[in-house]
This record gives structure tokens, sequence and C-alpha cells, in this order.
């Protein structure tokens, strides 16, 4: 008997490793994903070929089937179906279509109230267009949300460093200022014990030097918190006083060059301008181990710029970006450069050494 093979016979569409069932799936995403104007276009066109089929069969039905009978009642009929079928179709479709813009509503809603954790999420029945809008709307948010925890995090910063500083101050105050004024008070009262000229005029000289001694440390705490010369003399007399302290006290070389810089500039950008360079410069203290730094300010008509350039060891900017402490420092110099509309910004990589920029425009020239 002679053997009978069998063969499978395979669909077409599956030779290429798609199986049959995917198909209607993929197709109905595809439709799904269409932008709402093609999909209201095409169900209204669908509702017209329909109508003008059914319609015209119907009509022919009737018309075999009663010869003598009027159409008025069939045109009735297919107005009021045809009108209903129209409103129910734009309705389900426009309805479905516009259903992730209620998304949206609820996220902005939410945001509204303080919920900067709620996001707009994508639903089946889509639009291209709206689908981007959404993941621009959440990309915001994240960004949102981000930036402020990192001001939250800057401000709980501000308050330690407040209370750190305060701390600082009262206990200079307390074993130096304060101790000084105590040694003052018992000298005077040894002058009034005193009971020959000789030792009364070596009490008073004593008196003297040690009043000196303490007005320099209070004159020392005045300008740790801000330097005089920063408001008398302008900023360039308070940074070559500022970078010379801090060549005579670090041994690091302070090369300090200005540019352009013959006239004062207004308060509050002086004030950025020094502290950034303040800043700047600790961090070279604390963190670069160089020997040697570049600053430099110059104004161009109506920009101010300023940088900071050490040798230093560098680092890596994303890690330090992310980093309790040195991040937040970086974050809080560039907030303070926004407050004054200018830009910040900062270059570095390991064994390279960091460049710290700022660029402000003024108001006017």
């Amino acid at each position: 008997m002679q053997a009978v093979q069998s063969a499978q016979v395979v669909p077409r569409g599956s030779e290429a490793g798609q199986p049959i069932g995917r198909w209607p799936s993929h197709l109905v995403r595809r439709v799904l994903g269409v932008p709402i104007f093609y999909k209201v276009l095409l169900a209204n066109s669908l509702i017209v070929v329909l109508g003008a089929v059914l319609g015209t069969w119907l009509t022919v039905q009737y018309r075999n089937s009663t010869p003598d009978g009027s159409s008025e009642q069939l045109i009735v009929v297919f107005t009021i179906v045809g009108i209903a079928m129209t409103v129910l179709v734009n309705v389900v479709v426009l309805k479905a279509a516009f259903l992730p813009l209620v998304s949206v509503e609820r996220a902005v809603e939410a945001v509204r109230r303080g919920d900067l954790r709620a996001r707009a999420s994508h639903v089946t029945f889509s639009d291209p267009q709206i689908d981007q809008l959404i993941d621009t709307m959440n990309l915001m948010l994240d960004g949102l949300e981000t930036y402020r925890e990192r001001v939250h995090s800057l401000s709980r910063q501000v308050l330690v460093a407040q209370e750190e500083e305060r701390q600082r101050i009262a206990r200079e105050l307390h074993d130096e200022t304060a101790q000084s004024l105590t040694s003052l008070l018992i000298g005077l009262r040894m002058v009034e014990k005193s009971a020959s000229p000789e030792e009364l005029s070596a009490r008073i000289a004593e008196l003297r030097g040690q009043t000196g001694r303490t007005l320099e440390e209070v004159r020392k705490l005045a300008l740790d918190l801000r330097p005089s010369a920063l408001d008398d003399l302008g900023l360039i007399a308070a940074l070559q006083w500022y970078t010379d302290d801090l060549a005579r006290r670090t041994q690091i070389e302070v090369d300090f060059r200005s540019q352009g810089l013959d006239t004062r500039l207004p308060d509050d950008v002086e004030v950025v301008v020094y502290r950034i360079i303040q800043e700047a410069l600790t961090n070279v203290v604390k963190h670069s181990g160089a020997s040697r730094v570049e600053v430099t300010i110059a104004r161009d008509k109506a920009v101010v710029s300023a940088s900071v350039v050490d040798n230093g060891h560098g680092f890596n900017l994303e890690h330090v970006r992310h980093s309790r402490e040195r991040g937040l420092g970086l974050f809080g110099m560039q907030e303070r450069v926004g407050l004054v509309g200018g830009t910040f910004q900062i270059a570095s990589r390991p064994d390279w050494g960091t460049r710290v920029a700022i660029t402000i425009p003024l108001e006017s020239s």
C-alpha cells in the first residue's frame, strides 16, 4: 500500500515568523493611533458610505415590495436614522479620542492642589499629538519635582549654614572678644591700683595694645560677614583684598585681573559676583589641592563676566552634582547668578583642573 504523505499548509503571513493571530491586534493598534482628525473623518465617511449603500438597497427593496407606496415615510426614517447614527458615532469617537485630555486635566488639577507627583497617563484610544503632549508634560513635572527637591535641600542647607555661622560668631565673641574685653576690664582695675607713674604708664601701654588687638578681632569678624571695602570702595577693591588675604593665608598663588570696570556695578550684581568668586575660591582651598588659581573679571559694554580657574586635580562633574554638599553648593551658585539674570558654567575633569565662569547682563551700559 502506498503511503500517503501529509503536507502541512502554511498560511500566508506566517512565513516571516509573524503569527496570523497578531495581525488584527496590530492593525487595531495602528487604527487607534490615528490622529483625532482622521478618526472623525473616517467615522463620518463610513456613516455616509453605509447610509448611501444601505439606503439605496432598502429603497430598491421597498419599491419592489410596494410599487405604489409613498417614499415620504422612507425618507423620514432615513433622515432620523442618519442623524442619530451621525450624532452617536461622533459622540463615541470624540469622547474616546479626547479621553487622554481627561487624564491631562486630572493631572493638572492635582498639580494645582500641590501634588507634584501626579502624572497624566496614556490610554489605548490615543492620538500621537496628545501622547506627545502627555510625555512633554510628564517630563516637565519630573523636572519640576526634581527642582523643588533641590530647592528644599538647598533651603535646609542654608538654614544649617546660618545656624553654624551664628554658632561660629557666638563662639568667637565669647572666646576672643569677650575674653579680651574682660582682660581690659581687669587691666583698668589694676590701673586704678597703680602706685607710681611708671607703673601707670606701663599699664596704659599694655591696655592700649590689648585694645588694638580686640579691635582687630572685631574688624576681622565683621570682614568675614561682609567686607566693608565692597560697600565703600567697590567690587574690585574688595576682591583684591580678598585674593591677597587668601594667598597670604593658604600659600596658593592667586593671579587677580580686572578689565573695563572703571565705574561701579549695581549693588546686587557686585554682591553676586563677590559671593560667587568667594565660594569658588573656598572650594579651591577645600577640595582642589591647587597651587595656582586665576581670578578674572571684565566688563564688555552691558555684560560683566568673571571666572575662577585653578590647576587642581579636578573632579567628576556629574558625581559632584549628585553629592549632598558640593552638589548643593554648585546649585546655590547657579541660583544666585540666576537671580540677577546671569548664566553659570562649570567645567572640570580629573587631573585637568576646574573652571567656574559667570556672565551677567547689565540693564544699562
